[in-house]
């Protein structure tokens, strides 16, 4: 059962929110109220602020030894683990996560965060020699990494334990200390870290959680003259607005923002194979992901095999209750984004496409809504273009693989992609041309060992291990010898 949030993390103390704005957190699988949650105000977000940069220039924990903030790091991953049974149940209510993807990316895998950060911190290059030089004068010099200070993270509503997790782990595990600001929707999770953060003895200061709040909470963060970087994953209107407010103070900005992702199938990939791989990569958490390939690409020769394989699959699809094993589509957040997803449904008929399968809500509790295909796509059309963050899929003919990728890469986005073919090697060679951040071979899974980033306007700088220099700023020391 979800707990009420009614005091803020803050300096290591819970203290009392500044207003006594309350919002009811629901249960979007049942409409229902699960948790009462307090709401912040702009002089909540100044105390965590201000709480931040003194635990960052005052305190001790951008000073202590690497493997000191690793253990650290260890003992709130031991901390989650210990709850992990709670705090799945919490994202499956809190979010509408089905109970499989709950158990596994939206509370395991950002459990291990913890972990995972512990270890790379300890691998990292914090210093390494560059080679002398010898004329006009011999040097020799050194580059070292340092943490970058006070750290805003502003995350979404879709998997918001998950992102959460992997905006403070890393942070504070490169010596930095956070202020974590949740989406308005879901932020029960966010307060289990700042548990798991006293419980861990984490000094105070080094992990501050105020509630979701609104835009002018938000904007208080990233404007703040006090703060040394922003990571935000969110919208791309927002993430622009982020960016201009940090660029007033010259703040390091790491974005994570929307995608329009494609998948090309090959044309000697099985229909079956295409049908699975397009399942599960736009339909998952009934696509509210921003990796999700929404777009499917299919040559000429395979197009109506897979598009009838593909209806008839998605037509038997099980949506519904979250905690069934045996749904493959929860609900969408709120009914407000229910209605987006609608629009354009609509506007896709609007332009000439055909609704395939699905494009309404089921009549029953819950802001569900039914795994959608059109096809007689163009890549002009609204629903080819703009990131919908929902179970909607369009289908795209092409006549050679020079053409799909140019619709591939026809597109503001540039976050993730894939190509189904068995020829792996071929798959590699397509995947190659695609201006994304991340591609998978077929049904790819990413791998944190890497990274996560976006091509234009999907984002701004990496997550995960590749993504760990963000947190720092690089000194250059140099003597003459």
């Amino acid at each position: 059962m979800a707990r009420d949030v009614e005091r803020f993390f803050v300096g290591g103390e819970w203290v009392e929110p500044s207003g006594d704005e309350r919002v009811d957190v629901l249960n979007p699988a049942t409409e229902e109220a699960i948790a009462r949650a307090a709401v912040p105000d702009t002089k909540d977000a100044v105390r965590a602020v201000e709480a931040a940069r003194r635990a960052f220039d005052e305190g001790p924990w951008p000073r202590l030894a690497v493997a000191e903030r690793a253990a650290a790091l260890r003992r709130m991953h031991e901390a989650l683990r210990a709850r992990k049974r709670e705090l799945i149940d919490m994202v499956i209510d809190e979010v509408g996560a089905t109970v499989v993807l709950a158990k596994t990316f939206q509370a395991g895998w950002a459990i291990d965060a913890f972990e995972q950060s512990a270890q790379w911190t300890e691998e990292f290059a914090w210093e390494r020699r560059i080679p002398d030089r010898e004329q006009p004068l011999r040097v020799e010099s050194v580059m070292v990494h340092e943490p970058v200070g006070v750290v805003v993270g502003i995350t979404p509503f879709n998997y918001p334990f998950f992102v959460n997790a992997w905006k403070v782990a890393p942070a504070i595990a490169m010596g930095n200390t956070i202020v974590l600001k949740p989406a308005p929707w879901t932020p029960l999770d966010a307060f289990e870290i700042a548990r798991a953060a006293e419980e861990a003895e984490i000094p105070p200061g080094v992990v501050n959680v105020i509630g979701g709040g609104g835009g002018d909470v938000g904007e208080e963060l990233v404007s703040n003259p006090l703060v040394d970087m922003v990571s935000f994953t969110g919208s791309v209107p927002a993430g622009r607005r982020v960016g201009a407010l940090a660029a007033q103070t010259i703040k390091k900005v790491q974005l994570e923002l929307g995608g329009k992702s494609a998948a090309i199938a090959l044309e000697d990939a099985d229909p079956a194979t295409i049908v699975m791989n397009a399942i599960s990569g736009c339909m998952t958490h009934a696509g509210q992901g921003c990796g999700c390939t929404t777009r499917l690409l299919l040559p000429e020769q395979s197009h109506d095999a897979v598009v009838d394989q593909l209806a008839a699959t998605c037509a038997s699809i099980v949506v519904g209750d979250p905690r069934d094993e045996t749904t493959v589509v929860g609900p969408l957040i709120r009914e407000q984004h229910r209605e987006r997803v609608e629009d354009y449904v609509q506007a896709g008929i609007g332009e000439g496409a055909t609704l395939a399968v699905g494009g309404s809500k089921p009549d029953r509790p819950g802001f569900f809504f039914q795994p959608t295909v059109f096809t007689d796509v163009t890549p002009d059309m609204a629903i080819a273009r703009e990131e919908i963050f929902g179970p909607v899929l369009s289908v795209m003919r092409y006549h050679d693989v020079d053409e799909a990728v140019r619709i591939a890469n026809d597109s503001t986005f540039g976050l993730a992609g894939a190509v189904i073919s068995p020829d792996r090697e071929r798959a590699r060679e397509v995947a190659m041309q695609l201006r994304t951040g991340y591609v998978g071979l077929g049904i790819g899974v990413p791998n944190f060992n890497g990274s996560w980033g976006g091509y234009k306007q999907s984002g701004v700088g990496r997550e995960w291990r590749d993504g760990l220099a963000e947190y720092t700023e690089t000194k250059h020391l140099t003597w003459l010898v």
